[in-house]
Formats: structure tokens, C-alpha cells, sequence
């Protein structure tokens, strides 16, 4: 008996793999006082209005994933406008936000200054409307936010095998278009779920500033500065400076004393105060006031400040 035969071959070329990998996505959720602008939106009394210097307010709500995280009222206050005033924002929400939002004063082109979550997963926490009650003038404050995010970015890495067992791989796009193969340092398997890595601010600038002052001159207050103080120091050279610390919002003639610290410094002394710079502790609050006492004071003020842009 007698016969012939024909090897058996696979269909070419054959697919050996066809895996999903993504670039993660993320998403900013992002606060304003300044009326409506890309980066939020206020109001009062439902009419949308930009919101300054509210030094006593009683917040009642923040809806945050459709529930008010605000369980009880609590006063507290916002003062000045500005950074100021943004900085007292963004410490109300990192007190009471229960995901742990990384809430931060941050800057843009379109928005100047405003009040920014760190980086968040492109889905998930949903953040809505803050309210608060203005006790001076009965008025009802809103704030609600704008997203901004950036989806996932699908691929997919596929491996085929052709007629002469050569082995190829290729990428394709979410569309299945070809397309150059994206950095493997970006990239992880679709399956993974990824938390963005905090970036608090734009920039992470800290800039040096220093001043000096002769006779009865007064400084300027920390809350009058147009950025986040993290250090200041006083330097006494001759006579003596009169030192307070007032509240929040004070300046060098009036505003809320808070505390009753009021002392004179004599020539010689040196007197510094500093937070830590993390994202629990970013600046100082309140004012320090220095003054000199008499045409022979002089004195040296020396400060950082956390500017969040690379302006000048």
C-alpha cells in the first residue's frame, strides 16, 4: 500500500497574543472665588459673584460623592482675597475631606489663583458644591467645582507569528490604527488600577525675600504678602521693634486680635517662625506685625514664600 502525505500548517499569520496597556489618566478637581472661571464657580445668594475677605462664616455642606461630609456646622473664616484668602479655603477642605483630596492653593493663565486637588484617578471621589453662611451679612457663599480630566489612554500590544515563523510585535491605537510603540516607563497592563502620584502645585518654587526698616516703620503682614509665607525672621540691629501677632486678616492698624501677643525686642535678638512646608502644613496663618519703637530702630525682615509660578 502506498500513499502520499501533507504536513499540517497553521493558519498564517496567527496571532500568539493580543494584550491591553493603557497610559493612566487623571483628573483635577479644581475651586475659585473669582465669580465663574474655568477652575470653579461662586456665588451669593445664588447669584454667581466673586467672594472676598468673609472673616466669619458658618459652613453647613459640602456634597462630596452626593452626601454632605459637613455632619455639624462649624464656624470658621476666609480672609482677604487673593492667596490669602484661598489658602484659608483650601485648609477648610483638607480638614473635612474624608478622601484626603491634597487641597492646595495653585495658579494658571486662565484662573490666576485658585484652589486645586492633587492628581486623582480619572474617575472616582465626586466633588460637589461647598456652602457656607456668611454670619456678618446673613449671606449664603457657594463654591462649586470644575473636573478637569484626562481619560486613560488604551493600546494594545499585539504578537503574530507569519508564514515563515518569523515573529513580529506590533501597537495599535483604542482605534486599531498602528502606531509607534508608547514609552514602557508610562505604561501599565489595563487590569491595573493606578493613583496619580501627588503634584500639589504647578511649580514647587520657594523664594527668598528679605526687607529692612529704620525708625517707626511698620512691615508688611503676612496676610497682606501676595504668596504663601513658610519662614519668617526679624533681626533687631539697633533700638527695639515692637512685635504682635494678630488673627488671621489684621493689619499693622487694625483688624482681629485673635491673641494678645504684644512685646518689644531690643537690638540683638533674633526671632524666627517656620512651618514645615509639607501638604498639612504649607504657610503660616495669620499676621505678625513688626514696628519700630523709635527714630533709631532698625531692623532686618527676612521671609519665604511659596510662589507657585515662576513669575517674578
Amino acid at each position: 500500500m502506498s500513499g502520499t502525505g501533507a504536513a499540517l500548517s497553521l493558519d498564517c499569520p496567527t496571532t500568539l497574543s493580543n494584550e491591553c496597556w493603557k497610559i493612566p489618566g487623571y483628573r483635577y478637581v479644581s475651586y475659585d472665588n473669582s465669580a465663574s472661571t474655568p477652575c470653579g464657580v461662586s456665588a451669593i445668594n445664588g447669584t454667581v459673584a466673586g467672594i472676598c475677605d468673609r472673616p466669619h462664616v458658618r459652613v453647613t455642606s459640602w456634597m462630596i460623592n452626593g452626601r454632605n461630609v459637613v455632619q455639624d456646622p462649624f464656624t470658621d473664616g476666609w480672609d482677604l482675597c487673593g492667596i490669602p484668602f484661598l489658602s484659608d479655603l483650601a485648609a477648610t477642605m483638607n480638614t473635612w475631606d474624608p478622601f484626603a483630596g491634597g487641597w492646595t492653593v495653585a495658579a494658571s493663565d486662565a484662573c490666576a489663583y485658585f484652589v486645586r486637588s492633587r492628581a486623582l484617578p480619572p474617575t472616582g471621589t465626586k466633588y460637589g458644591v461647598l456652602t457656607a453662611v456668611d454670619i456678618d451679612t446673613s449671606q449664603t457663599i457657594t463654591f462649586t467645582p470644575v473636573d478637569t480630566v484626562v481619560a486613560d489612554t488604551y493600546y494594545r500590544r499585539i504578537t503574530e507569528v507569519d508564514c515563515d515563523g518569523k515573529t513580529t510585535t506590533r501597537w495599535t491605537n483604542d482605534a486599531g490604527a498602528t502606531v509607534q510603540a508608547p514609552d514602557p516607563a508610562q505604561i501599565v497592563e489595563c487590569t491595573v488600577q493606578v493613583t496619580p502620584g501627588a503634584r500639589v502645585t504647578p511649580t514647587q518654587r520657594v523664594r527668598p525675600r528679605v526687607a529692612r526698616y529704620t525708625g517707626t516703620a511698620s512691615s508688611t503682614s503676612i496676610d497682606a504678602m501676595p504668596a504663601d509665607v513658610q519662614s519668617m525672621t526679624l533681626t533687631v540691629l539697633a533700638g527695639a521693634v515692637r512685635v504682635r501677632a494678630a488673627g488671621s486678616g489684621a493689619t499693622n492698624s487694625s483688624g482681629p486680635p485673635k491673641y494678645g501677643d504684644d512685646v518689644t525686642v531690643p537690638a540683638g535678638i533674633t526671632l524666627t517662625w517656620a512651618v514645615d512646608g509639607d501638604s498639612n502644613d504649607l504657610a503660616l496663618d495669620g499676621s505678625l506685625l513688626f514696628t519700630g519703637t523709635a527714630a533709631g530702630a532698625d531692623f532686618l525682615v527676612h521671609w519665604t514664600e511659596h510662589t507657585y509660578t515662576d513669575a517674578d
